[in-house]
């Protein structure tokens, strides 16, 4: 997690121009749901997609503007024959940097724990990280299980079918929640 995190800010010291032309172009083909996959398949179906991510910290009161340079870039698909879904994340779009430190998460829900579970590997720990999350008080709720990294929650929030943000808290000094960064992905499009 801090990898990213140093990954979305480190373009703040050494921006870089970036076109529409700089973009890797969409994988657009994202498989489907299993016909017997679990419902709750649809609590992570917005990833599903290719999508341009920008890094927001907060700022006490709102949020940051978008930070400088090229955007990250989060790719989500149907995977193990729909049965699960998988997505891949590049600190900076591959097409603007084809060696950018990458991740890949698999994500498959428990129905006895009523929980996800979720196993993520980026290139710069080469560390598997053991990730949870479940609807919270009807958000849907990331936490980190292994490492045990008990200061850090993130939740998810859906605009639209082209719009969502991941929102990442860790507990202050008085041991509350609050917010840290924002990731906003906006949906790049397979048509040409």
């Amino acid at each position: 997690m801090k990898s990213i995190l140093i990954g979305l800010f480190a373009a703040t010291v050494f921006p870089i121009t970036v076109s529409a032309q700089d973009i890797a172009p969409p994988r657009c083909d994202y498989g489907a749901p299993h016909p017997e996959a679990r419902e709750e398949l649809q609590q992570f179906s917005f990833l599903i997609g290719d999508f341009s991510i920008s890094g927001h910290q907060w700022m006490g009161d709102q949020w940051s503007p978008p930070r400088p340079g090229p955007t990250a870039r989060w790719n989500g698909w149907y995977e193990l024959g729909g049965m699960a879904i998988a997505d891949e994340w590049y600190d900076v779009d591959p097409g603007v940097d084809p060696n950018s430190g990458r991740g890949l998460n698999v994500r498959t829900y428990d129905a006895e724990s009523e929980e996800w579970d979720m196993m993520w590997f980026h290139t710069s720990t080469l560390q598997v990280q053991d990730l949870r999350a479940s609807m919270i008080d009807g958000v849907l709720t990331m936490w980190q299980v292994y490492p045990d990294l008990p200061n850090f929650r993130a939740t998810f929030h859906i605009e639209d079918d082209d719009h969502w943000s991941r929102i990442s808290y860790a507990k202050n000094e008085d041991g509350e929640w609050v917010k840290t960064v924002k990731l906003a992905a906006t949906r790049i499009s397979c048509e040409t």
